[in-house]
């Protein structure tokens, strides 16, 4: 009888499925659930979230699709604790959220897949994605006969891999599904970028460790039916973790879980009452793809504020309301953490205002200086067409000043949203006629960066968007026009397109034997090889093997080869093509190459951030094979040093290089260059780049100064004497040439030429730009500005399996503000030339202030244009310096005087606060948004969560200090607040995240008042010195020639035989309403021998306390210290050598006679550190009995890359030996460099 049933079952198990599929002829109610939450998934730190909860019945539709129906939509915020809190219901915004539910949506299925979704033009993008995450539970591949397997499919979060494990129960005929979803190794994975275009990825970094780690799992109860399986059902679940540095290292946390349980399935022609009247109705439906989620580009949702964005004119007059605001409030006042927000407000309007309404916009405050201003610097953050458009039309129109037009061009593509269709927009800029060239230059080099940020999200790069510059530098050529070739090749150097390497080519010296190279001046050699710049990151095997080239070419110029070996390694070479380079510098024989080329190997070895691992390896052995040959090279001929630092724990670096481009026996180099890199999480941001080509300069040394001259010994005077020639330059070449990059980006290059230094001549008259500043000044002048600039806009903008976009923002806002006013008096008055300032006293009466409040956003979570939850971090520093004082100068007395009014006011120098909170905003009530500290305040140790490993910290630290100088009237005060809770192994985001203030605040002493003055006097006269310190000269020379006890003494005795010449005297004096005064007087003095004195005076009533100084430079650099009541009795002695030899050292010694017993107290609890802080930096100790009160220090060379250090102190001596060389080592020994041969 069992048998008979087993074969039963069997026999009908046989005819059932397990294959998912659902009939046109059922309805299908399920009960769907998803919610999302965001903090650091701990009991006692709070968190955000939203759920969604509804009923939803499939049902058949005409054109083989299905038609969703909801009922009892439910929406519901978490702002709170996990375990106190719940999630809170908001009826409003499901009635909203239920609104568009109730629209058309339906899709086609088949298989198991949900092939498209159809919805009605009136639902929503965050609606149809929510739809998503209920459709993604039907988006799942069953295989009947496997119980084990992968397989590449569409899901919401791309099309990614799934790995599936399969149960069956065949008595019950259900299965057990589960799948597992690989989102981080997507073949089309569905994320958004917006902002740090100008960024290239660090894959070196991205090995080390990830800022985001995400698993998604789903698990399935299928039944098994004639027609096909059924989910009964199904559950899933998303964890996200999150950090601004290494996951590995402490994170945020995101949890996202939905379910999709079966309520009922149902014949049609059982349940008539469904169907409703909309169903005969004109459904009006139209594609919104398929299952995977719609990541739109939507830059009007803001994550860090939220406003009603529905109609145009509101949003119009709420722009207009707060640009008004912001006008006033920065006219009179200093910005606050309010302006950055309201800005941010009017950025989010803008971008949701109409073309014409913005140029309407534009006409009603063109009058007003401050509304202008502040229109022009934020309607540049649009990020589309529309901000092109206007631009186009106000310079059309020539309605903008040359800075307003050069700051909002370079603002505007800044942010620039740079698309195939922005960028064909932008070239109509190009066409456009400018009557000053620095505005078609701003224009040319923005447009290179519009095309390098259009290739950042498109590849291959598209061709036409280069081919303007391209035609451009074609033109140039023919032209043979110097400044337009220069021009096109930076504009083409931060485009960065690969395709623009040929037309660079024509530019390039020795790379076509065709071209007439002759042509191309050094500059414009000099453009076209820093042209490859970012090429080098996008094709580096072409940039490598142009470059290549021209450094192994010895018929090129030295400086040509140099900057081509610099490019080189942008392009990160391989060891093959470093041990080429190598090769070839062993047998090179102009030693500015192999300087260069040595110093960068000898710096890049040590080289710490990952995109630099395998070039340090490879320039290590280079060092190694070339360190025989070169090891004795000149530090004053070209070099390159390179000087970084990388965390792993924080995924985040720093780099700065330092490069020197020099020709042979020229003093004055003839290219220098500062870069300095950022790198963060996989990231490298080129922050700053100032480069400095002194043509003029150079050439005036070169003719003046005497080749065969030990270059390391040229004093001030010299130098001094050869600029006073500055007329001998040829006018054909600038003084100098300057150009700057930020992030990666050239806007800004000139030249300083020879007519702006003659502007400057005492013999220049009325027609000089410098006379009329000056009697603009005289006439008096007030003045104010404001600055807003959103300095980052970083968004990346992935789904949860629930359909809520997930979104990682950071917001960097910065507004600057000054305001000054001044005017000036000349006595006598300017009647000639500028030569009669130097016999007039000149002096200039100003008040002001200049400041700016800097704002950082953190966002991590949903962000819709319905509502966000999200934990935020928000920080704001701002910063203000008042003045008010009278400067005069008197050039031909050599004297400056400087009085400052004392404020009655006190002012905030400087404050930085900080906290993390879990936030909730929705649009029913955006001026409310529910927040909570993510850490709470107050929390005890019983509170935090005991299933953590470690042991929990509390920490609310609150100091207040003051120092209050009563003889200037002035107290600097100081305070801050730290509140965290943390476990120790929780690093470095815990840090990070609770309150944090700190402020340094400027307060008058009390008694003080506003006539109350402080003077600084500068006199460099020879009758500057006052009777008491000549008197005191005296005394110390007569002392000294009694004799002293001390070697020192009698060294001081020959020294103040001589008579000192005085320098420079300088007071510092507070002077009251009594005409009292007190302060303290610094006079400088030169004697014989190489010899200087320093006397510090107290100035006042009864005042005695005074400070020698006592230096000479010889054979050894000695000082000697003494202060006290007439300099007694404290003294200290202090002497350091440089013993130059095989191994030259560099010796320091401190030795005290007597010094004050608070300095004696602390360098005794200074001293118990030390044995500590030596062992932790691997030095070795032994206790011996050495000079005493003496403290000596010796380094000395070891090796070309290491030294030895020993350190003596009265009873212990440290010693560390081989230790690395942070820089380079090279020993000056031009005989030997200009000896080496190759």
């Amino acid at each position: 009888m069992q048998a008979l049933i087993l074969c039963c079952l069997v026999a009908l198990a046989a005819g059932l499925r397990y294959d998912l599929s659902l009939n046109p002829n059922k309805n299908y109610e399920y009960e769907y659930e998803g919610w999302v939450k965001l903090g650091l998934g701990k009991p006692n730190q709070a968190e955000a979230g939203a759920r969604i909860r509804t009923n939803v019945t499939i049902t058949g539709a005409p054109s083989n699709a299905f038609r969703m129906k909801f009922s009892n939509v439910l929406f519901e915020e978490f702002n709170g604790f996990p375990g106190k809190s719940g999630f809170v219901a908001s009826d409003a915004l499901a009635q909203k959220i239920k609104a568009q539910l109730e629209k058309a949506i339906e899709f086609t299925y088949s298989a198991g897949h949900v092939e498209e979704i159809r919805a009605s033009p009136e639902v929503s993008d965050t609606v149809v994605n929510m739809v998503r995450g209920i459709l993604g539970f039907f988006q799942v591949t069953v295989k009947s006969n496997q119980d084990i397997y992968e397989i590449e499919e569409a899901g919401i979060h791309g099309k990614c891999h799934s790995s599936y494990i399969a149960k069956r129960n065949n008595q019950a005929n259900e299965m057990d599904l589960t799948q597992v979803v690989d989102v981080t190794n997507c073949m089309e994975r569905v994320v958004c970028h917006t902002g740090l275009a100008s960024a290239i990825a660090e894959q070196a970094a991205i090995k080390l460790g990830k800022a985001i780690f995400t698993t998604v799992q789903y698990t399935y109860k299928i039944k098994a039916t004639e027609e096909a399986g059924l989910i009964d059902d199904a559950q899933a679940v998303e964890l996200q973790y999150y950090t601004p540095f290494n996951v590995k290292k402490g994170s945020f946390k995101m949890e996202a879980r939905k379910q999709l349980r079966l309520l009922s399935v149902k014949n049609k022609a059982q349940d008539s009452s469904q169907d409703s009247s909309q169903d005969n109705k004109n459904r009006v439906v139209e594609s919104r793809g398929d299952i995977m989620f719609n990541a739109v580009k939507n830059l009007v949702n803001i994550p860090i504020t939220m406003q009603r964005m529905d109609d145009v004119a509101t949003k119009v007059q709420q722009a207009e309301r707060l640009l008004t605001q912001l006008a006033e409030t920065t006219s009179a006042h200093q910005p606050t953490s309010a302006t950055n927000e309201n800005a941010i407000k009017l950025y989010q309007l803008l971008r949701g205002i109409p073309l014409d309404q913005l140029k309407a916009m534009w006409r009603k405050v063109e009058g007003n200086a401050q509304e202008r201003k502040w229109f022009l610097h934020t309607v540049v953050e649009v990020n589309d067409e529309r901000v092109l458009s206007f631009l186009e039309t106000v310079l059309q129109e020539k309605k903008l000043g040359t800075l307003e037009a050069v700051t909002a061009i370079v603002q505007a593509f800044n942010h620039l949203e740079a698309t195939i269709e922005v960028v064909k927009k932008a070239e109509n800029l190009l066409n456009l006629h400018y009557d000053e060239e620095i505005l078609r230059r701003t224009v040319v080099l923005s447009y290179g960066s519009a095309v390098y940020k259009l290739c950042v999200y498109n590849t291959p790069c598209p061709r036409e968007p280069i081919m303007p510059l391209l035609t451009m530098a074609e033109e140039s050529r023919k032209a043979n026009n110097e400044m337009e070739k220069i021009l096109v090749l930076k504009a083409l150097g931060n485009a960065g397109h690969p395709q623009s390497l040929k037309t660079i080519e024509k530019f390039l010296p020795g790379m076509n034997p065709n071209a007439n190279q002759e042509e191309q001046s050094e500059r414009v050699q000099s453009a076209a090889v820093q042209a490859m710049r970012l090429i080098a990151a996008r094709d580096p095997h072409a940039v490598q093997m142009r470059t290549l080239k021209m450094f192994v070419n010895r018929e090129l110029k030295p400086e040509i080869r140099m900057l081509s070996f610099m490019i080189m390694f942008d392009a990160q070479p391989s060891m093959a093509l470093v041990s080429t380079l190598t090769a070839h510098l062993m047998k090179e024989k102009d030693m500015q190459v192999v300087n260069f080329a040595y110093t960068y190997f000898r710096s890049l070895s040590r080289a710490m951030t990952p995109d630099k691992h395998d070039v340090a390896i490879a320039a290590s052995v280079a060092v190694k094979i070339l360190a025989p040959r070169f090891v004795h090279l000149n530090y004053l001929e070209s070099r390159g040093s390179r000087l970084d630092w990388f965390s792993n724990d924080l995924l985040m670096g720093t780099a700065a290089e330092v490069f020197l481009l020099k020709k042979a026996s020229q003093f004055i180099p003839t290219e220098m260059m500062v870069k300095m890199n950022f790198h963060y999480i996989g990231m490298i941001m080129q922050l700053l780049e100032f480069n400095i080509r002194p043509d003029g300069i150079r050439h005036l040394f070169a003719s003046n100064m005497d080749g065969n001259r030990d270059l390391s010994v040229v004093d001030f005077q010299t130098m001094y004497d050869i600029l006073k020639k500055w007329e001998t330059m040829p006018d054909n070449k600038p003084v100098l040439s300057v150009h700057t990059r930020v992030l990666g980006q050239e806007f800004f290059y000139g030249d300083l030429s020879k007519d702006i230094i003659r502007a400057f001549r005492p013999s220049e008259g009325q027609s000089s730009f410098v006379w009329k500043m000056i009697q603009q000044l005289i006439q008096g002048f007030s003045w104010r500005a404001s600055l807003p600039i959103l300095a980052v806009e970083s968004r990346y903008i992935q789904p949860s399996t629930v359909g809520l976009p997930i979104e990682i923002s950071k917001y960097y806002h910065v507004v600057n503000t000054m305001s000054v006013t001044a005017k000036a008096g000349v006595a006598p008055q300017l009647t000639q030339n500028l030569g009669q300032l130097l016999s007039s006293e000149v002096s200039v009466t100003t008040n002001g202030f200049i400041g700016y409040t800097k704002n950082l956003w953190l966002f991590y979570g949903i962000n819709t244009d319905l509502f966000q939850s999200a934990v935020e971090i928000r920080s704001t520093n701002p910063v203000a310096l008042p003045w008010n004082f009278v400067a005069k100068v008197n050039y031909r007395e050599r004297k400056m005087e400087l009085e400052i009014s004392h404020s009655d006011r006190e002012f905030e120098l400087f404050s930085f606060s900080s906290n993390a909170y879990a936030i909730s905003r929705n649009i029913i009530n955006p001026e409310a948004p529910k927040q909570i500290e993510l850490i709470p305040r107050v929390q005890s140790v019983n509170q935090m969560d005991p299933s953590h490993h470690g042991t929990p910290n509390t920490w609310n630290r609150v100091e207040k200090m003051c120092t209050q100088n009563t003889m200037y009237g002035v107290s600097l005060c100081s305070e801050y607040e730290l509140k965290r809770v943390y476990y120790q192994d929780q690093s470095p985001l815990y840090y990070l995240l609770g309150f944090t203030h700190f402020a340094i605040q400027v307060k008058p002493v009390p008694g003080t008042s506003s006539e109350d003055k402080i003077r600084l006097e500068l006199n460099a006269a020879p009758n500057a010195v006052s009777a008491s310190v000549r008197q005191l000269l005296d005394t110390l020379r007569r002392i000294a020639k009694d004799g002293n006890r001390s070697q020192e003494g009698s060294r001081t005795s020959r020294g103040m035989e001589g008579t000192p010449e005085p320098v420079l005297n300088a007071k510092v004096l507070s002077k009251s309403r009594s005409q009292k005064v007190e302060g303290y007087e610094v006079s400088f003095y030169r004697m014989p021998e190489r010899e200087g004195q320093l006397i510090v005076s107290h100035v006042g009533e009864s005042a005695n306390w005074k400070m020698c100084v006592h230096t000479a430079l010889a054979t050894e650099l000695k000082a000697h210290f003494a202060w006290g009541a007439e300099c007694q009795p404290n003294s200290v002695w202090v002497s350091s050598a440089y013993l130059n030899g095989n191994k030259p050292e560099l010796k320091a010694v401190v030795h005290w006679d007597k010094v004050p017993e608070v300095m004696v107290a602390n360098g005794t609890r200074i001293a118990r550190y030390i044995p500590g802080m030596a062992y932790l930096f691997g030095f070795s100790q032994t206790e011996e009995q050495n000079t005493v009160q003496e403290i000596s220090a010796s380094v000395i060379a070891a090796s070309a890359d290491s030294f030895n250090v020993k350190i003596k102190l009265p009873e212990l001596t440290l010693r560390r030996e081989s230790l690395p060389s942070p820089a380079d080592y090279q020993q000056s020994d031009r005989t030997v460099n200009s000896n080496t041969q190759a």
